[in-house]
């Protein structure tokens, strides 16, 4: 444990601020003082002191550690803690080179106006002293051409990089007067630090959901006395005051369509947002999230949105949805800037999946249609006409070879029909020859492009309203849309990935995907024939899918200085190296902080009749397996205190186990011990907000049956939600979630990878994939060190050592395996037995916990 020290002390140096009414312990972790709330778990000073050596050597670095152990409070200190550390090293550093320029000036005048005086910078730097012009009038303290020594020396200090290089260069050929070898030491030091000696690295924290960020908000700001200018970023749909786009089904366009009109006075005075004394440093909101910032704008009739963009940009904390991140297009329009940054991706099991959609792109007819027509109506307009016109061209040309008749397509499903490139026939250089989309002809779109922007901003800076660079806000009759100019920028992107030559240019496959007019079902439903007739039958898409994630993710561990990736459940970790193309110099598997006796982890080979429980696509059709599953969870539904959650790899096979225990009553049986919940496949987040508030309600409400609910893996149950004490007290899995077999993106990510001897072959991604996704089922319960819970796996294949081990660590060295469900039940019960006896032993506390739970849903 590493030694504590009062936090009564003085401040540390630095740009962070230490807010003393928040109570700690400072840490001397991997030498830097880390001030830390409590006493940590050994998990937690683990991951802080891999954290600090990671970014001490600006190195990329992945961390596992399960949910409930602290981790994101670990991080946090360990990150603010270390950018305090450098930021006073960095500072006592310029000190330093400050006293040594100081000294070599005094004592080395000659070289001094030899590089700083008049033709200074054409100076001959082999040239000695006494070699060099000098004037017989001048005087010791003033140098040729009038220029003061003070004038001279502040001129070797301004241009400190410079100045060191000339030091260093200098003593090579001759000694300099007044250095020694450690200050020489120390200027070479400065100077392999390059931009890092100067440069304050910001910190931009990454999670996957808006929720998730808001929870990092309130540890900083609520359990670490860390204070310093953070932002968050946020959608509009969360951020926007406007009474009427809050109303509306899509805030975004409202939002735009508002100030197309003038009509968004919020907009106008964002402004008034960035002076709140709230906000300021030492305001009671100044670490703040996105409710805090919208409290704030909206008695001040102004925009949370493009203030809290504002606020990010210098901000030395910055939260956000990690596709702010991964994206080029949402990045560039945030305004994020990586270079010499930290990022910390939490929540980051998805991060390849992320980073293959971030490196996509999609356009459809219709979209295409949308852009041509903007920039016809430029053209009859006499705008740029040219330039609008290079772009209704392309938008034209592809939306017409979309929409052609006879078009073959090699991968067709029930609705969905995909025709995908390169094809053995025709190479994706073909294929752009034959749509035109040549070097030449792609140079020229992208000239027009830029002149059009150049345009928009010359309305811009003529337009009476100053605000953040938005063609939207400007007269819609005198530019195209800024969803158009997406288009063209989406196209240029991927195009530029896909032409002869680029190094990515075979990490990418073209598809063609045609689909029916989703629109065309809710006309119909609604009865409105005009509306279907004007509609389209089907919907064309073109898709640049990237099968590397590489594509985005290397672009950006070559900006950064460090790269964290983090989740409890990273297992496996075998690709994340080679997918993404990034070098992640050390890795960290952190235990559990709950106690091995609170939890127990099974893996059942036979169900209670002796079927083999293997959900495989052929076995799930057998009744004997259906029935048995049934049984099984019956079983265990009869025994398990409180919540249980079960989860199943489809919502096919879950919908099948459902219909035949109908049928066969023992759902009704099932019913008799647990309230039965099922998850809808798809369905609003509204609705299925409503179910989870149903599930918890009724858990928390004296009763004696408890709750199930039944899910899917990567569904919304199993993802992202907190499932802490009689919330789940067991966790089932049944199978193994393999992604689609027959999905067209998964056979292209398989044969791609088969094709490239540096990544994982097809079959072990696809395995990973699947186990990714079953430990992150298995992180919905233990929440916290107290918490308790049981860990079952109906399922065969888990009886094998080869499938355990690719299992979190926390899991896969508790598991026990049972050939019969007999014996598994007797070790489950002897469990359950044991754990509710002690905490009928601690039932007031039990209650209290309860009380507390209780309080947060009803908010």
């Amino acid at each position: 444990m590493p030694k504590p020290t009062d936090t009564d002390s003085p401040a540390i140096q630095g740009d962070i601020r230490l807010d003393s009414s928040v109570k700690s312990t400072m840490y001397y972790i991997g030498g830097v003082p880390v001030h830390f709330p409590f006493v940590p778990y050994p998990s937690q000073l683990g991951m802080m002191n891999h954290m600090i050596r990671a970014l001490n050597k600006a190195q990329n670095t992945m961390i596992e550690s399960p949910t409930g152990s602290g981790k994101s409070l670990a991080l946090l200190c360990a990150t603010l803690a270390w950018r305090q550390s450098f930021v006073v090293r960095q500072r006592k550093m310029q000190e330093n080179v400050r006293q040594i320029i100081t000294r070599f000036c005094m004592h080395n005048t000659m070289l001094l106006r030899s590089r700083y005086g008049s033709n200074g910078t054409d100076a001959d730097p082999d040239k000695k002293p006494d070699a060099m012009e000098t004037h017989a009038s001048e005087k010791p303290d003033i140098l040729s051409n009038n220029y003061s020594f003070v004038t001279l020396q502040a001129r070797a200090q301004t241009l400190q990089s410079e100045t060191v290089d000339f030091i260093l260069d200098t003593s090579k050929k001759q000694t300099l007067v007044g250095l020694s070898k450690d200050d020489l030491a120390t200027l070479g030091e400065y100077q392999d630090a390059g931009k890092s000696a100067t440069q304050r690295p910001r910190i931009f924290f990454g999670t996957r959901t808006h929720k998730q960020v808001a929870q990092l908000v309130n540890e900083l700001r609520s359990k670490t006395p860390y204070r310093l200018r953070t932002a968050v970023l946020g959608s509009r749909a969360q951020t926007c005051t406007h009474p009427k786009a809050k109303r509306a089904e899509s805030v975004d366009d409202t939002c735009r369509q508002l100030r197309d009109d003038n009509n968004c006075g919020a907009y106008t005075g964002f402004r008034r947002v960035l002076g709140s004394k709230k906000l300021a440093e030492g305001g009671e909101l100044e670490i703040w999230d996105l409710e805090d910032i919208v409290s704030v704008a909206r008695p001040l009739v102004a925009c949370s949105y493009y203030a809290s963009r504002e606020l990010a940009a210098t901000a030395k904390l910055v939260f956000c949805p990690y596709n702010y991140i991964l994206d080029p297009a949402v990045r560039k329009a945030v305004g994020i800037e990586l270079e010499g940054n930290i990022v910390i991706l939490d929540e980051a099991h998805n991060i390849e999946n992320a980073a293959r959609d971030a490196g996509s792109f999609e356009v459809s007819d219709l979209q295409l249609a949308s852009l041509a027509h903007e920039c016809s109506g430029m053209f009859d307009h006499g705008i740029l006409r040219n330039e609008h016109l290079v772009l209704k061209s392309l938008a034209d040309t592809l939306a017409a070879w979309l929409q052609r008749d006879g078009a073959a397509f090699e991968y067709c499903d029930y609705e969905t029909q995909t025709s995908v490139w390169p094809k053995p026939e025709c190479s994706v250089d073909t294929l752009l020859t034959d749509l035109a989309l040549t070097p030449d002809y792609i140079s020229q779109v992208k000239s027009a492009q830029a002149k059009i922007e150049d345009y928009i901003a010359s309305l811009r800076t003529q337009s009476n309203e100053h605000g953040p660079e938005d063609p939207e806000l400007l007269p819609r009759d005198k530019h195209v849309s800024a969803g158009a100019l997406r288009v063209v920028e989406g196209l240029l992107r991927v195009l530029k990935h896909v032409a002869h030559g680029s190094k990515f240019a075979t990490d990418f496959r073209i598809a063609v995907v045609r689909h029916p007019n989703p629109e065309l079902r809710t006309s119909l439903k609604r009865k409105r024939q005009s509306v279907f007739e004007s509609k389209p039958a089907f919907i064309n898409t073109l898709s640049f899918w990237t099968m590397n994630p590489g594509v985005v993710f290397s672009e950006i561990a070559e900006q950064t200085r460090s790269i964290v990736l983090t989740s409890g459940t990273l297992s496996p970790l075998d690709s994340y190296a080679s997918e993404l193309q990034v070098d992640f110099a050390s890795t960290l598997e952190a235990n559990h902080v709950i106690a091995p006796s609170r939890f127990c982890a099974l893996a059942v080979e036979c169900g209670p009749s002796g079927v083999r429980l293997e959900a495989k696509y052929r076995t799930s059709d057998q009744l004997e397996f259906q029935d048995d599953v049934g049984e099984a969870i019956r079983a265990i539904a009869a025994r398990s205190p409180d919540g249980m959650l079960v989860f199943m790899p489809s919502y096919a096979l879950l919908n099948k186990l459902i219909a035949r225990w109908e049928a066969t009553g023992r759902l009704a049986e099932i019913r008799s011990h647990k309230t039965v919940f099922v998850e809808p496949q798809g369905g609003t987040k509204d609705q299925f907000d409503k179910l989870l508030l149903s599930y918890r309600k009724h858990l928390s409400e004296p009763n004696e049956t408890g709750a199930v609910m039944f899910g899917v893996f990567r569904g919304k149950v199993s993802e992202g939600i907190d499932f802490s004490d009689h919330f789940c007290r067991t966790v089932v899995n049944i199978g193994i979630p393999f992604p689609a077999f027959k999905d067209v993106k998964v056979m292209l990510k398989r044969e791609y990878n088969n094709e490239h001897t540096m990544l994982l072959n097809g079959s072990k991604w696809y395995d990973i994939q699947a186990f990714r996704a079953v430990n992150q089922a298995l992180g919905r319960c233990l929440r916290h060190k107290d918490d308790w819970g049981a860990i079952i796996m109906l399922e065969a294949r888990f009886v094998q050592n080869a499938n355990i081990a690719r299992l979190s660590k926390w899991v896969r060295g508790h598991m026990r395996v049972f050939g019969r469900f007999e014996n598994a039940k007797q070790y489950l019960d002897a469990f359950y037995d044991e754990r509710i006896s002690e905490d009928a032993k601690d039932m007031p506390q039990v209650l209290d916990a309860e009380e507390n739970v209780t309080i947060v849903l009803d908010e």
